[in-house]
């Protein structure tokens, strides 16, 4: 293989990085403010819950579309094409003064979503890979904080979303300037064009079960809509599969999926987004539920801001145990990762009575999820060849978001089957909650099992990338750089 230095430095870096925290403070902020949004419009719940939903539903067309035209016309282009349009959707709602107004800019700020996957592979195809290692954990770090910022963003604020609105805004033209001053793009670049059959079914499928998820509650889960709407995704997911097994040039080679040693980071991505709801969401809602409850701690919003430090400290920390698992290797790092997490959703469960446990166990459930996030994406990486990265993340987006809605679905019904005389949600659907998501963590865990016997008898590297003999890497790959768990070899590309 050929070698090449690398094409970003030290300020590209800083602006990936920066790319992951102010996206997530964007979408993590408006949270806490949509009944002060749905109030102040005089939006009905459902109408309310659509400022939400819009987002997630535009974001998985921008996801199916823009992750495989970065890989065709260059990820920098199409990252400035998102962050444009972001800013665009910010300055929108921020003077808005009607729901369809503020649903607009949703639609736009949606275009965020592929921002999960196109820093981190720009970062895997232009830096050596050690520093393409750090830089990829770096990017998921910051995007912990940009969590723990949001969180703080949004209770501050308050009743003034629109200020919301406007510093996101300028919070993602940072990000754009920033990335159109400082980031060089990847040369490599694929070819045979867009799918747009496959762009099509996938959009439609995504779109289709994320509405019927996010819906599920409002209208029923045995409703005809919802029903419908699950139905009709699954059958549209496969025939998005067939599509892809025989386009001439697909928008994915589907057979990764059905490869041990990519299709189950992929599963491991989901399951560690089923459990995201159940995390943070149910324990800042049980820290609000009134005292009267016989649970609960009576907090106000303003309160819930404390949950902000751990959600801050665990990423933090994260990035000493990235170093620590990465001399020993992906599968291993992965693995400590659902360990935290499991320790995280135990002490949710078990200090439910606590604040102080509360807080305390949010640290090693965000530290997991920084790091669960990174290594997965990083096994993804390791067997693919650099002009497929975009699409071959976006995919992994697409498993992140499809677990977290399933997972926000779940936990939902918990919500509204165990209730109080009151109506709120009693102790119990906080607890099966607790329980189902750490079970899913569970389940990542048992998955490196036959992930690490794949990996070690396919000799795969479990570096940045490891790439098909006919498509070169950015850099040469050795064991000693890039924490291996098995020789570092040119894998053979895989094919559909």
């Amino acid at each position: 293989m050929t070698s090449r230095p690398p094409r970003n430095g030290r300020a590209a870096i800083m602006a990936l990085t920066y790319l992951g925290f102010a996206l997530q403070m964007v979408q993590v902020g408006l949270l806490p403010l949509l009944p002060e949004i749905g109030a102040e419009l005089g939006a009905s719940p459902a109408g309310t819950s659509w400022i939400l939903t819009s987002g997630l539903l535009s974001g998985a067309v921008f996801l199916a579309v823009l992750t495989r035209l970065g890989d065709l016309i260059g990820k920098r282009p199409v990252i400035l094409l998102a962050m444009s349009l972001v800013v665009v959707g910010c300055v929108i709602d921020t003077f808005a003064t009607t729901l369809p107004l503020v649903l607009l800019g949703r639609v736009l700020i949606g275009a965020q979503l592929p921002m999960l996957a196109l820093p981190v592979a720009i970062a895997n195809d232009t830096l050596e890979p050690k520093r393409a290692h750090g830089t990829i954990s770096s990017i998921h770090v910051c995007t912990g904080l940009g969590i723990a910022a949001g969180l703080l963003l949004g209770s501050f604020v308050g009743r003034s979303w629109h200020l919301y609105f406007a510093i996101s805004a300028v919070a993602a033209l940072i990000g754009l300037v920033a990335t159109a001053l400082l980031v060089h793009d990847s040369p490599r670049r694929a070819t045979g064009g867009l799918d747009l059959p496959g762009a099509g079914l996938l959009t439609l499928a995504l779109v289709a079960v994320l509405l019927g998820l996010s819906e599920g509650s409002a209208w029923g889960w045995g409703s005809a809509g919802v029903v419908s709407l699950l139905v009709g995704g699954a059958v549209l997911f496969g025939l998005w599969w067939l599509r892809e097994r025989t386009a001439q040039v697909p928008l994915i080679k589907v057979g990764y999926l059905v490869q041990p040693h990519i299709g189950i980071p992929y599963a491991m991505t989901f399951l560690v987004a089923f459990g995201i709801y159940g995390s943070l969401s149910a324990v800042t809602r049980l820290a609000q539920t009134p005292l009267q409850a016989g649970f609960g701690f009576g907090w106000s919003g303003h309160a819930t801001a404390w949950f902000a430090v751990p959600q801050a400290v665990g990423p933090a920390l994260g990035t000493l145990v990235l170093r620590w698992g990465r001399q020993r290797g992906l599968v291993m790092t992965a693995a400590i990762s659902f360990c935290l997490i499991i320790v995280g959703f135990a002490g949710y469960a078990v200090g439910h009575s606590t604040p102080l446990a509360e807080l305390v166990s949010l640290a090693p459930d965000s530290m997991g999820l920084a790091i669960a996030l990174a290594a997965t994406q990083l096994l993804v990486l390791s067997v693919v060849p650099a002009e497929e990265s975009g699409i071959a993340l976006g995919l992994s987006v697409v498993m992140y978001a499809v677990g977290q809605s399933l997972g926000s679905a779940v936990v939902g019904v918990y919500f509204a089957s165990f209730t109080t005389p009151a109506g709120l949600p009693a102790l119990g659907s906080y607890l099966a909650a607790f329980a189902t998501c750490g079970g899913a963590a569970v389940v990542a865990l048992l998955l490196c099992v036959p992930l690490a016997r794949s990996r070690t008898a396919g000799g795969t590297a479990g570096g940045t990338a490891a790439y098909s003999a006919s498509a070169p890497a950015p850099a040469e790959r050795d064991a000693s750089d890039t924490g291996t768990d098995g020789p570092a070899t040119a894998r053979p590309r895989a094919t559909g």
